[in-house]
């Protein structure tokens, strides 16, 4: 059981800087009187607070010795347990607590982690997004509060968040309860394919000219004849220009050229039949594999392996590097809907969350703030042990010898890019020097790419729980096999996508997030 100390010099600390948080428009959290019914609590010791703003260092003597659990996305590597021992030696004087760091792969992420919720399990950190359950965990309330707790044990990334204006886009429900990533880059489709194996096959690609999903599926077809032994693609995934996913769990969209922001449920779109049916046809012709969704196959791997010769992706993702085991290989890409406006990735796309659970909310905090301020610490967090998980070449973090993406026994771990720092990262195998500011200059380079006008939105699900649950469920289950051709006739699935939705209540939905969204954009 964790050390717990009352004390009015904490009740005049969190005071302090809760109120020195409020000075801007991002501050109206819960202010003194929250501050002072705090201190009525039995709460761990907080850092006491400078004038400047940063933390004097604390006695680990008083800090009775825990342990942070922490759920990660993806499969985990071998080395994990050892590197984060020896995080924890590192930190001993100043967090005196040990890691226990678990994760669930990728497929499974979403549903377990809303299991765990649901079921009351107790951890303390875990990655979460706008792409796996964000919403659906907010919703269930399965993330703390903390409007009190950040500015107090974590006032250097409080800082960092108030300076990049993000403070409103971390909040549910009015309070702060996710910690979101400070990257810059767009959303800006693109289809990606092995330019090598394409010229070896004699494709000549007109790629000012590739930029529909017809154009796509003209390339696809030349590539599933050149290769009919390889994979060819994995989904059917574009749903047309200017769209932004206000909620992938729930398929909410609305359109970015629309002033109003009308939100409207994908299946109601022209643009995603055409991504059903040609995923159908897609499935027919062999293009994309009968048991894509059951093969257990590591899909990475195969594209590493020149088994897989295509993917959907993003600038970022079209231009890092890849871990090729074939001499010679590369990735060429283009551009799709050019022309189409597209917004930049939010600060939810990578994001850490405190479980409404956590035993350790504030050694949590104190954890990601040294994160945010001690460079060999950060480097321990991405890249592990140096000489045995990784090796520095210059600046650059690099793989030990004979060792590389696919065999990585530390590096490249699921969910690492909610902890991402730009002013400690490393290059590395993946992303070269200049990559992020690259990344950063293409989604400035372009009137098409562009802020959200909803950037800073929450939506609040508690008038609608429970059609929000249902339609959670059938979009998911339906989308599912209409991504990948599996769902039978495009237009029949689709039909029957909208009447199981209509009949949960996705008008109440839709009518409760517009009435939400004219509210935001009227007090803007």
């Amino acid at each position: 059981m964790k050390k717990k100390l009352i004390s009015t010099l904490l009740c005049f600390a969190m005071t302090a800087a809760l109120l020195a948080g409020c000075g801007g428009k991002d501050g109206g959290n819960a202010g003194a009187a929250d501050a002072s019914a705090d201190s009525q609590q039995e709460t761990e010791q907080a850092p006491a607070q400078e004038d400047g703003g940063e933390t004097e260092d604390v006695d680990a003597a008083d800090l009775e010795p825990v342990t942070l659990h922490f759920i990660l996305f993806g499969d985990k590597k071998s080395a994990v347990d050892e590197v984060w021992a020896a995080i924890a030696d590192y930190t001993r004087d100043r967090l005196n607590c040990d890691f226990d760091v678990q994760f669930i792969a990728g497929d499974d992420y979403k549903q377990k982690l809303l299991v765990k919720a649901a079921t009351g399990d107790v951890w303390d950190l875990n990655f979460d997004s706008d792409w796996t359950g964000y919403f659906q965990m907010s919703a269930q309330d399965a993330y703390m509060n903390l409007d009190d707790l950040l500015p107090v044990y974590a006032p250097n990334l409080y800082k960092v968040y108030e300076e990049k204006g993000l403070l409103d886009a971390m909040k549910n429900k009015g309070h702060i309860n996710v910690l979101p990533w400070t990257m810059t880059m767009n959303n800006r489709p693109f289809i990606q394919w092995r330019g090598d194996l394409a010229e070896a096959a004699g494709i000549k690609v007109d790629k000012d000219n590739l930029n529909t999903m017809e154009d796509v599926d003209k390339l696809l077809y030349q590539l599933k004849e050149a290769y009919p032994d390889k994979y060819i693609i994995e989904c059917s995934q574009p749903n047309g220009g200017g769209w932004f996913a206000l909620d992938d769990g729930m398929g909410l969209v609305f359109n970015l050229s629309d002033p109003e922001c009308k939100v409207v449920a994908k299946e109601q779109t022209d643009e995603y039949l055409e991504m059903a049916e040609y995923a159908e046809k897609w499935q027919k012709d062999g293009l994309i594999w009968k048991d894509v969704l059951t093969d257990k196959l590591d899909h990475n791997s195969l594209i590493n392996e020149g088994k897989l010769i295509t993917k959907w992706g993003t600038h970022e993702f079209a231009t890092q590097n890849r871990a090729w085991v074939e001499d010679g290989a590369y990735w060429d890409y283009t551009e799709i809907y050019a022309d189409s406006l597209f917004a930049n990735r939010t600060p939810l796309a990578n994001a850490l969350c405190i479980s409404a659970t956590s035993e350790n909310p504030e050694r949590t905090l104190m954890f990601l703030d040294l994160l945010e301020t001690d460079q060999t610490l950060y480097d321990m967090v991405q890249y592990g042990i140096e000489g045995k998980t990784y090796v520095l070449d210059g600046e650059a973090a690099a793989y030990p010898e004979g060792m590389d993406g696919a065999s990585s026994n530390y590096q490249e771990w699921g969910g690492q890019w909610a902890m991402w720092k730009p002013q400690f990262m490393r290059p590395n195998a993946s992303y070269g020097p200049g990559f992020w500011e690259e990344e950063a200059r293409y989604a400035a380079s372009s009137d098409k790419n562009v802020v959200s006008p909803l950037e800073g939105f929450s939506f609040n699900a508690d008038a609608v729980a429970t059609e929000v649950a249902q339609r959670n469920q059938i979009y998911g289950d339906a989308n599912k096999l209409l991504a990948v051709g599996l769902a039978g006739d495009a237009k029949t699935a689709i039909e029957q996508l909208k009447s199981d939705s209509e009949a949960a209540g996705l008008q109440k939905i839709l009518d409760e997030y517009q009435r939400q969204i004219d509210e935001f954009l009227a007090s803007k």
